[in-house]
């Protein structure tokens, strides 16, 4: 019996242990994932971070303005707007522990989204970036059969308006014009602001999204070549100057030329350029800014 009852007593304190020492390990790993869980929701790795964020296409604000200035779609925004794009990516990590990685439609939107989201967090409008018409050009796809293949040509954080806008950049020089007696046609290449946006389909009945991230005819713009044309036609002399007058009289032009065609200044990027232009005029600094600018590159772009 004596034998018996230690026995039972060992076993007691055997089975305890091993209990106490479960419920330890037990314990142990749960700590542990909660501390994985806990890095995890510290944002996702800069790294991964700085690559899923899409770029806010227009430069950062000075932190310490106090007046507006002309954003990149053309309407004032604060000054000290946008924030940096390291800021932008840190806020996206601090609220997405997951920032969806993926190349498909909807994981792309999320991304525009939540940038979009940060953007406000950080009390600044999305019109201090290019984000909300780079996300239309995505949402619009949703209705198109033929998404899978646009995407397909797609860098990750690429759009539709993305490309559309390189390719628009390009007309100028890969479209010719024939000019006239007032202007060689080599000049009004050279000198018409490029678009910003892809040559609309002239047989479209329907509207598409803008540059800009309003609707346009589906026809507009046109191309390049047809407003170099429409710009020489017009004008006997187009100043070729890199003064500030020189600059936005050739944006000016040409606005007026895509009006002729029938077409609305939203269906290029011109009139968010010329009001980045404008808004020199008042800048003690101007020669300076345009000293580092092209012959029609803006402070917009």
């Amino acid at each position: 019996m004596y034998r018996r009852g230690v026995s039972s007593r060992t076993r007691k304190l055997v089975i305890g242990g091993a209990v106490a020492a479960l419920l330890g390990s037990a314990l142990a790993v749960g700590t542990g994932m909660s501390q994985a869980a806990e890095q995890g929701n510290a944002g996702a790795g800069s790294g991964d971070i700085n690559a899923l964020v899409p770029a806010l296409g227009f430069s950062p604000g000075d932190p310490n303005a106090t007046a507006d200035r002309v954003g990149p779609t053309g309407v004032n925004v604060p000054g000290r707007c946008p924030p940096t794009q390291a800021q932008v990516n840190a806020q996206v990590a601090l609220k997405n522990g997951n920032l969806p990685s993926g190349t498909d439609l909807e994981s792309r939107i999320q991304r525009f989204e939540k940038t979009l989201s940060a953007i406000q967090d950080l009390k600044c409008p999305a019109s201090s970036t290019t984000l909300l018409g780079r996300l239309k050009s995505l949402t619009a796809l949703r209705g198109n059969a033929n998404r899978d293949n646009v995407l397909r040509g797609l860098g990750l954080n690429e759009t539709p308006a993305d490309r559309a806008a390189a390719a628009g950049s390009g007309d100028a020089a890969g479209n010719g014009a024939t000019g006239n007696a007032g202007a060689g046609s080599g000049d009004i290449n050279a000198l018409v602001p490029a678009l910003g946006f892809s040559p609309g389909d002239p047989n479209a009945t329907a509207d598409r999204v803008g540059p800009t991230g309003v609707n346009v005819p589906g026809r507009c713009p046109p191309t390049q070549a047809q407003v170099n044309a429409q710009v020489a036609l017009k004008n006997g002399n187009l100043p070729s100057g890199t003064d500030l007058e020189s600059r936005i009289q050739r944006f000016e032009k040409t606005l007026s030329a895509i009006q002729d065609l029938k077409c609305p200044a939203s269906s290029t990027t011109l009139l968010g350029r010329l009001n980045s232009l404008t808004a020199l005029r008042g800048n003690a600094n101007r020669d300076n800014i345009l000293r580092g600018l092209g012959l029609n590159e803006t402070p917009a772009g």
